[in-house]
């Protein structure tokens, strides 16, 4: 669990530059920096690295002309946030902070808000979220299509567009709001896609940490014949023989 201090002086830094509606929440601020971590950091992958990138987010895309003070104070204070999230994630603790089950409509409100920040981090980089660069996907691509499925499933929660969704399932969606008695709106759609959002975040995440151990096996390959019995050039801790070489 993030300290919520730092969030806080966060949050205070983000209203000392603009009004509080012209910034992210709190709740969206710790979404945004959840899609970041689970986030490859790889030119080769297309990922946007850019500091710079990222905190425009936190002021909905646009950021506003900084004094150098507000500059420093920003970096510092997005620093030790940044920080704490990745001593987080680095020790493999990082988890969905919503308990579904036992939501009541304030924390409803405080988790839509965190997936709005999540999707936020997702948009910066849709083309590697979206799956080979959103192209048509193969039969045999089923892990692209479940990580595909579950960042259409933030872009129709957040945005209501459903251009990108599955028309069948869209379509399975729609006749059950209409078995609910509802008029099958896509806020009402969207609605029915909450609880799912767990999963989504589960599967994304399992599928960034998969692709950032796949960018440290390529970037610390041997350049010479290692010994099966020798320690793992990935990092692992295992032989090699019962690791990469197994």
């Amino acid at each position: 669990m993030i300290d919520i201090n730092l969030l806080k002086n966060f949050d205070r830094c983000l209203s000392d530059i603009v009004p509080d509606d012209d910034h992210f929440s709190i709740d969206q601020v710790r979404g945004l920096f959840y899609a970041r971590m689970i986030t490859p950091e790889n030119a080769l992958l297309g990922i946007k690295n850019d500091p710079s990138v990222w905190l425009s987010e936190l002021f909905y895309g646009e950021k506003p002309a900084l004094t150098e003070a507000q500059v420093n104070a920003l970096n510092i204070a997005a620093g030790s946030v940044h920080d704490a999230y990745k001593a987080i994630f680095t020790a493999n603790k990082l988890s969905f902070p919503y308990k579904f089950d036992q939501l009541d409509a304030e924390m409803a409100e405080s988790a839509y808000a965190w997936c709005e920040g999540f999707f936020a981090g997702l948009s910066i980089n849709e083309l590697f979220w979206l799956g080979k660069s959103g192209g048509p996907l193969k039969n045999s691509d089923k892990e692209l299509e479940s990580v595909r499925n579950s960042t259409t499933l933030f872009i129709a929660l957040v945005t209501k567009d459903f251009s990108e969704f599955d028309e069948a399932k869209l379509a399975e969606l729609k006749t059950f709001v209409s078995s609910q008695g509802q008029e099958a709106t896509t806020e009402v759609i969207a609605a029915t896609l909450f609880p799912s959002v767990p999963t989504a975040v589960t599967t994304l995440q399992l599928y960034g940490m998969k692709q950032m151990r796949a960018v440290h096996k390529t970037a610390n390959q041997p350049t010479r014949k290692i010994g099966r019995n020798e320690l793992c050039y990935c990092g692992s801790g295992k032989k090699y023989k019962k690791c990469c070489g197994g």
